[in-house]
């Protein structure tokens, strides 16, 4: 059975990438900008589940896993980590006392039926409606777009509505240009509302948070309005949201400088921030 305190394991089971990347070093290369990648870090902190979704065609080194590790930095401070066995998980954790839901991430390395270390049909289902529970979740799939992913949790998995409405994040990856080495791009990133619509009260609702712009190479970001709702969402005054936003994109702009900052300075720097935030609360 899958082992995640050891190394070659998690390579094994596709947990680990080839080549680590920090969010500082992603930004560096330009496949996502800094604004987002703090938006995406508030949310993560605040307990928002994730999906990282990559092409249907199955271009090796898209970044999925890279990018899902990456971001694992940025969940809330002990947070406890439940690493899936694909279509060999149990679910005994949900069964254990020592476990709070509420600070606990269940991470799949992938939901989908090519092999059997990822997770599909029912134990998928059972994986992706942990969130009911208290629990949050971490994961990729192979989808182009955010239709796609709400297609496969809702249409080919038989999610209920308020079941992908607590999925949070979607970030939809790909490659660019036909050059070497492959650029990356982050095209969009969602994130579910959990409210139902009032006029459309069975519909999901992706809320565009950044969208890559492929005539200049840039992100178009999220307007106030949006952010006055996800401060809402995530219970955050609407007065210290900005705030809080702006020191993780200053945070970010530093780390990511030259080819951007390894995983010890970034764990360092996430440190530092959130004790400075917990030493000026009243």
């Amino acid at each position: 059975m899958f082992d995640p305190r050891d190394p070659y394991e998690r390579y094994y089971w596709h947990y680990e990438s080839r080549r680590p990347l920090t969010v500082a070093q992603i930004i560096a290369l330009r496949s996502v900008d800094v604004e987002t990648a703090a938006l995406v870090w508030l949310l993560l902190e605040n307990g928002a589940s994730l999906t990282v979704a990559g092409p249907t065609d199955p271009t090796p080194g898209v970044g999925k896993t890279t990018t899902l590790n990456a971001l694992l930095q940025f969940l809330p401070e002990n947070t406890a980590l439940a690493y899936m066995s694909g279509m060999y998980e149990n679910f005994a954790f949900t069964r254990s006392s020592d476990i709070d839901p509420a600070t606990t991430y269940a991470l799949c390395n992938e939901v989908s039926d090519h092999l059997p270390i990822y997770m599909w049909g029912r134990v998928a289902r059972r994986y992706l409606s942990l969130p009911v529970q208290g629990y949050h979740v971490a994961t990729s799939v192979h989808a182009d777009t955010i239709d796609e992913v709400i297609s496969m949790y809702q249409r080919d998995l038989r999610l209920g509505v308020d079941d992908v409405r607590r999925l949070g994040l979607v970030i939809n990856i790909g490659l660019v240009g036909r050059i070497y080495p492959p650029r990356r791009r982050w095209f969009t990133t969602h994130f579910f509302q959990p409210d139902p619509d009032p006029k459309r009260p069975n519909a999901i609702v992706p809320v565009p948070l950044s969208l890559w712009n492929n005539v200049d190479d840039t992100f178009e970001l999220a307007d106030q309005a949006i952010l006055d709702d996800l401060a809402n969402w995530l219970q955050i005054p609407c007065q210290e949201f900005p705030l809080a936003l702006k020191r993780r994109i200053d945070c970010l702009k530093e780390l990511s400088q030259g080819t951007g900052a390894g995983a010890e300075e970034m764990y360092e720097a996430i440190a530092d921030l959130r004790e400075r935030e917990q030493k000026s609360q009243p």
